[in-house]
């Protein structure tokens, strides 16, 4: 079940911050006080991108920059003095399992692409190309999984409960992509199921964000260090050098195979799946008005 805020029985003003909207407005101007305080930093580190190392920390201080303001968020604003969701109680297992079913699904989508001729290898880059990558998608992934997960559907779940806030989600993630360029029904789809569902059904099953991090750092890790442009629109040449042939429902079209039909079944089977194991483990939460309770 999620974790609940501390709040004194006998305060109504704590009572009104822990309130699961009043928490999501308070967590969402902390954001932004840390995008203003690091904004400077980023246009610091930009005008020396060409010194060795330099384009390594820009990422580095923004997931740093997210994680303090998580660890404020929920030891000040919420007064838990654990942070069982970041907790070091078995993260490296965690993260190391996520990390292993991104790349699963990564090199399953290669891996159809290839059978059904809608990939071609070419070539081969030097190891060091995946060096930079890493680094960059994994301080996404903590970005993006935090305030996702941690930050949002965390609080809404405790609201609407588990279902509402799955369909929410979903609808977040593809009504921004509609907006965005190239927004084609399969991408829009894509990232309503890759980018919202999965992510917080896994959220969902652990009840933590490591498995989440490293499911999300390694799919994208794969498809930039190691396929590079055959894997997404945006990547740079990776490893494998390799380009797309075919359709764009085999390919994903210039959205990046996250569009392309073998990456949404895949994704659709994960999902399936982790809901199952939420259901059996009793993971779902229901809507406040069931519970009967706001905190």
């Amino acid at each position: 079940m999620p974790v609940e805020p501390i709040t004194p029985p006998d305060s109504k003003i704590w009572q009104v911050i822990h309130l699961p909207m009043m928490l999501a407005v308070v967590a969402a101007g902390l954001l932004f006080v840390a995008t203003l305080a690091i904004s400077p930093l980023g246009l610091g580190f930009r005008s020396v991108t060409h010194v060795p190392g330099a384009r390594y920390f820009l990422p580095l201080i923004g997931a740093a920059a997210t994680v303090a303001v998580y660890c404020i968020f929920v030891r000040i604003v919420e007064r838990r003095s654990y942070i069982e969701e970041l907790g070091d109680r078995g993260w490296l297992k965690e993260l190391g399992l996520g990390f292993c079913g991104g790349l699963a699904l990564s090199f399953g989508t290669f891996a159809i692409l290839s059978l059904l001729g809608g990939v071609s290898i070419v070539g081969f880059n030097p190891p060091s190309v995946m060096l930079l990558p890493f680094v960059v998608k994994l301080s996404t992934a903590i970005i993006l999984v935090i305030i996702v997960c941690g930050l949002g559907f965390r609080l809404v779940e405790r609201l609407l409960g588990s279902w509402l806030s799955l369909l929410l989600t979903m609808i977040f993630f593809g009504v921004v992509r509609l907006f965005g360029d190239d927004a084609t029904p399969l991408a829009v789809l894509a990232v309503a199921l890759e980018a919202g569902l999965l992510f917080a059904v896994l959220y969902m099953v652990t009840r933590r964000l490591w498995a989440a991090i490293g499911l999300q750092a390694a799919w994208k890790f794969a498809q930039v260090a190691l396929y590079g442009d055959a894997m997404t629109s945006i990547g740079p040449r990776g490893f494998v050098l390799s380009n797309l042939e075919g359709p764009d429902w085999l390919t994903g079209g210039r959205g990046g195979t996250d569009a392309s039909i073998p990456a949404l079944v895949l994704a659709t089977l994960f999902v399936i799946a982790l809901l199952a194991v939420a259901v059996r483990r009793g993971q779902i939460v229901r809507p406040v008005w069931q519970r009967g309770r706001t905190t």
